[in-house]
């Protein structure tokens, strides 16, 4: 059963247990009624955690677990004022968001929206699944609700939502890439990963040799990062920023002393090509040699 409308048991019931770790060694009678909710028996369940809350009025986590087994009987205003009761004594988001979910199946769809709006409010987990929980479904249509679902799917995958970490998004697909002769110098598959935290390149010569390489952005340093690692053994390590119409990277320097540097341009030539240039200087940057100089061409499929 999903007692969190969206979320496994074990799920639901982290946050209010992390709510009451302060109180004391649960009582023999809380024991029972846990083990008559764990159990699933919602009348008994709830008939035990009246008696409790009657006696202990502080007892925040019976009030929620009153809450949700009158949910489950679908008694919805029973477990309205329930969770009402246990949000007096907590600022519990699984509560918040359960609430939500019990004006929803009253059909009181302000209600709902607003204690979905202090769920999040109060970091509801982003991984909350709102847009497919049965419970919510009549709010679906509703302009405030997806907004709420926008909100949650930021947080849960910000690059997607990030302009500086989509700037190298030019490069991802399938690519034939080809040397300035039009000799085909290999292939690459340019993948999207981590929900578009970053970029992996997948790359084989046509003559043999091959390697990989992880590209992101990093908000901190404001500086684009390629880590790349050939079959050689040999890796490699870039930052740059991504400047007019380019993701301009340079290598990482052996050491200060050390006059040689590399760099590594990728050029957003149009949606199908892809040029790209690497550079290096044996005289501290003043003059550049092309290492190689290469244009990438998307296959049919990419």
């Amino acid at each position: 059963m999903k007692l969190a409308h969206g979320l496994p048991l074990w799920i639901a019931l982290l946050c209010p247990i992390t709510v009451i770790a302060f109180q004391n060694t649960p009582s023999p009678q809380m024991n029972a009624a846990n083990q008559l909710f764990n159990n699933q028996k919602w009348e008994e369940a709830a008939k035990a955690y009246e008696v409790i809350v009657a006696a202990e009025p502080d007892n925040a986590r019976a009030w929620y677990q009153l809450g949700m087994s009158r949910f489950s009987l679908t008694q919805f205003e029973a477990s309205i004022r329930a969770l009402e009761k246990h949000l007096a004594l907590t600022k519990n988001p699984t509560a918040m968001y359960n609430l939500a979910c019990a004006f929803a199946r009253l059909k009181q769809k302000d209600k709902a929206i607003e204690w979905l709006e202090k769920a999040v409010h109060n970091n509801l987990s982003p991984f909350t699944n709102i847009a497919a929980d049965p419970d919510l479904e009549g709010l679906r249509t509703e302009p405030r609700f997806k907004e709420i679902v926008a909100a949650l799917d930021k947080q849960r995958r910000p690059c997607m939502y990030s302009d500086q970490a989509r700037q190298f998004d030019f490069w991802i697909g399938e690519w034939d890439v080809f040397n300035p002769q039009g000799q085909k110098a290999g292939t690459s598959v340019i993948h999207q990963i981590s929900d578009g935290c970053g970029i992996l390149e997948n790359w084989t010569g046509t003559r043999g040799g091959s390697g990989k390489s992880i590209n992101f952005y990093d908000p901190a340093s404001r500086k684009w990062y390629q880590y790349w690692m050939g079959a050689n053994g040999i890796p490699s390590r870039y930052a740059g920023i991504y400047q007019d119409g380019a993701m301009r990277y340079e290598g990482e320097r052996v050491s200060v002393a050390n006059k040689s540097r590399t760099r590594l341009t990728f050029f957003n030539l149009d949606a199908n090509t892809v040029r790209q240039l690497a550079e290096q200087s044996g005289d501290d940057g003043k003059t550049w040699t092309t290492t190689y100089d290469f244009k990438y061409v998307r296959t049919k499929t990419g």
